[in-house]
């Protein structure tokens, strides 16, 4: 693919997501979508096939940025490093979260079990830190989807009448993910 159509695709996913984002896939139509992205109606067709694989192409294009951005990002390679970058990408991405957490619903079967593919991979790096802080302790898996729920959870704390301080959140999730993991070796999540 030349990388004309490459950036012209991610260009169009990045207004398809915040307009998603804005208003809701359910709510947003195509033509909409067009007219934002500066193309004619017929034209859009050229680059989606439909307008529920926009919405896995969208999904999935915030999943492989999210993945690319810890993959560059300067955090430590450790469990706390991981949960920073994470409560840092949903503060600085509120709607590549929304779009994350509500929409996957409009998918098909099939289509979801791609996005979930998509999201392991993303979660490979926490389910290997856990293992790490727990010393091999049975159930990673179900500790690190309820780390992942703990994740969720702080996006919900900014979303309040009254938003609990970044800083706040930060510190409930580092305390609670030690709750979790059991007696953690990490100075920096043992303290509250």
């Amino acid at each position: 693919m030349p990388q004309h159509a490459h950036s012209c695709r991610d260009g169009l996913l990045q207004v398809a997501s915040e307009l998603m984002a804005e208003i809701g896939y359910a709510a947003m139509s195509m033509r909409q979508l067009a007219a934002r992205a500066g193309l004619q109606p017929g034209s859009l067709y050229n680059h989606v096939a439909s307008k529920q694989d926009l919405l896995l192409d969208v999904l999935l294009f915030a999943l492989a940025q999210r993945l690319e951005a810890w993959r560059c990002s300067t955090y430590p390679r450790n469990l706390q490093g991981y949960l920073r970058f994470m409560l840092d990408r949903q503060h600085s991405h509120p709607g590549e979260q929304l779009l994350l957490r509500h929409e996957v619903r409009h998918l098909t079967r099939k289509q979801r079990g791609w996005v979930q593919a998509a999201q392991q991979r993303l979660r490979d790096p926490l389910q290997q830190y856990i293992a790490l802080e727990q010393h091999g302790a049975a159930d990673i898996t179900g500790v690190c989807e309820a780390v992942l729920a703990l994740l969720d959870s702080a996006d919900n704390l900014r979303r309040r009448e009254a938003p609990m301080a970044e800083a706040a959140i930060e510190r409930w999730v580092m305390r609670m993910s030690c709750l979790l993991i059991g007696p953690c070796q990490s100075p920096v999540l043992g303290k509250g």
